[in-house]
């Protein structure tokens, strides 16, 4: 699959390199590949994210129950408010289909975060431990001592529904 490949040029490039803060990552991912170009790459933000599952069954014609999460890129344009293109794959050459919005309201995208996620104060206080000791260096610090944190916040992604294994083919 072509995002193997893309993950796979990136991991032979890190073996070259040293990452100290998650604002190298993209820089390391931009200069991953030189030939025949270097990889687009897009910083997002907590801001970037929305539920859109919700918005299936109320806005749009036609069966998107259980594509909507297949969907990778959904273009909206003010030109043209009742229908929204959709491509289900993240290749430029990628076919596009427009899908018809049934209600005239505006669609409503609801934030998935109102801002960032925190991380374990467990975990932010051992980040914190490494810009003390000079592991991270100075120039970083920042961006570490910036990160949210809280007691609450588990030190692990909650549990997937989609199987990392494939069906036996039995």
């Amino acid at each position: 699959m072509p995002v193997d490949s893309v993950h796979a040029v990136i991991e032979v490039n890190l073996h070259k390199t040293i990452i100290y803060a998650p604002s190298q990552w993209y820089i390391v991912f931009t200069i991953a590949r030189k030939d025949p170009f270097p990889y687009e790459v897009e910083k997002k933000t907590f801001e970037d994210f929305y539920k859109c599952d919700s918005v299936a069954e109320k806005y749009f014609k036609g069966n998107l129950t259980g594509k909507i999460s297949k969907i990778r890129i959904a273009t909206f344009k003010k030109s043209n408010l009742s229908t929204i293109s959709v491509k289900y794959s993240m290749e430029k050459s990628a076919k596009s289909s427009l899908v018809e919005i049934q209600s005239k309201t505006r669609v409503l995208l609801i934030s998935c975060y109102h801002s960032r996620l925190p991380i374990a104060k467990a975990k932010y206080n051992d980040l914190v431990k490494l810009c003390k000791d000079k592991v991270i260096p100075a120039k970083f610090h920042k961006e570490f001592t910036d990160i949210p944190c809280s007691a609450s916040a588990k030190d692990a992604l909650p549990e997937s529904d989609i199987e990392d294994t494939a069906p036996d083919d039995a």
